[in-house]
């Protein structure tokens, strides 16, 4: 099945009465994961983001914010943006839950995916930091880009 159909169907699966657990994928993600993947979990699922985004690649921010939005990551906004960096914040029931279930949790996955997205779509080497503001249940990226690092298509 083609990626297009298959995100096309998780729209659709999501409007119908179909559900799964929140709380199952929570604990895959932030608690089995961390443990199998050891000390350096951070680093393979922030490798894993950018991996997922090679495979999804949107054409434009607007489709990145949806994307978040339908892989129940939580609602991306833009902060403000300049020649060379960007803010986001993600914030939503999603990461207050994630927050409320693990005091470890991270967020380097979805950082990643965010970074290679930005570079797909500015064609420039990029990468993302994350500072989580626990209190606001609100997770904020800073995504930087040097304007002289292209990428070559």
């Amino acid at each position: 099945m083609p990626k297009d159909q298959i995100i096309e169907t998780e729209q659709t699966r999501s409007s119908e009465t179909e559900t799964v657990s929140i709380f199952s994928k929570e604990i895959l993600r932030d608690i089995v994961l961390p443990d199998l993947l050891g000390k350096e979990h951070s680093e393979i699922l922030y490798w894993a983001g950018k991996q997922l985004a090679r495979k999804f690649p949107l054409s434009n921010m607007e489709e990145t914010i949806e994307f978040f939005t339908n892989a129940g990551w939580g609602t991306l906004e833009e902060l403000k943006s300049s020649k060379h960096e960007a803010e986001y914040i993600l914030h939503g029931s999603f990461v207050a839950r994630r927050f409320a279930l693990n005091e470890d949790c991270e967020f380097q996955l979805e950082a990643g995916f965010l970074a290679q997205q930005l570079a797909i779509q500015n064609k420039r080497i990029t990468e993302a930091a994350t500072e989580q503001k626990r209190k606001a249940n609100r997770v904020k990226f800073l995504v930087r880009w040097d304007t002289k690092d292209s990428i070559e298509e």
